[in-house]
C-alpha cells in the first residue's frame, strides 16, 4: 500500500486560516492596514500632481484625488470583508477565486505593482530631501555648492543626490 505524499509547496504557516474570534488586531496590526491605505492615497496624489503639469483646474484634481481616495477605502473594505469574517488572509482568498496556480499569477503582478510604486514614492522623496540639503547649504553660503565635490556624479547621482536617496530608503 502506497501512502500519499502531502504537497509540501502549499503548506505556508503565514496563511493559515485564524478563527476570527481569535484574532487580536494589535497596533501594528493596525498601522500596517492604514499604511497600506494611506500608500495608495499618496499614489493617486502623486498622479494626479502629474496633471497639474498639464494646467487643469484645481477641482478637477482635487476631485481626482477624492475619487481615488473613495475607490480605495471601498476595495480595501470589499477584500477585507470576507478575510475578515472567514479569517483567511488575502492570498488565500486568491486561491479560492483562481486556483493554486492562477493565484501565484496575480500576486506576482500584485508584487510588480508594489515594487514599481514604492521605487516612484522613494525617487520623489528622496528628489524632495535634496531640495531641502540644497536649500540649508544655499542659505548657509551661496558658493558652497560651486565647489567640486558637488560636481562629481556616480551612477548619475552627485553626493547630496545620492545622500539623499539612501536617506528616503533608510525612512
Amino acid at each position: 500500500m502506497n501512502k500519499d505524499k502531502t504537497k509540501n509547496n502549499l503548506i505556508n504557516w503565514e496563511i493559515v486560516s485564524v478563527n476570527p474570534n481569535d484574532k487580536k488586531w494589535l497596533w501594528s496590526d493596525l498601522f500596517c492596514f492604514w499604511g497600506s491605505n494611506i500608500q495608495s492615497i499618496i499614489a493617486f496624489s502623486l498622479i494626479t500632481s502629474l496633471y497639474l503639469v498639464y494646467d487643469l483646474s484645481f477641482l478637477i484634481v482635487f476631485a481626482g484625488c477624492l475619487i481615488g481616495s473613495f475607490f480605495t477605502y471601498i476595495f480595501a473594505n470589499l477584500m477585507g470583508k470576507p478575510s475578515q469574517k472567514h479569517g483567511i488572509p488575502f492570498p488565500v482568498l486568491l486561491r479560492v477565486s483562481f486556483g493554486i496556480k492562477g493565484a501565484k499569477y496575480f500576486a506576482l503582478i500584485r508584487g510588480l505593482v508594489a515594487i514599481f510604486m514604492f521605487g516612484i514614492q522613494t525617487y520623489f522623496l528622496s528628489k524632495a530631501f535634496t531640495y531641502l540639503i540644497r536649500i540649508f547649504i544655499f542659505s548657509i553660503d551661496k558658493t558652497i555648492l560651486n565647489q567640486e565635490i558637488f560636481l562629481i556624479f556616480f551612477l548619475s547621482l552627485n553626493i547630496i543626490d545620492l545622500s539623499s536617496l539612501i536617506l528616503a530608503i533608510f525612512f
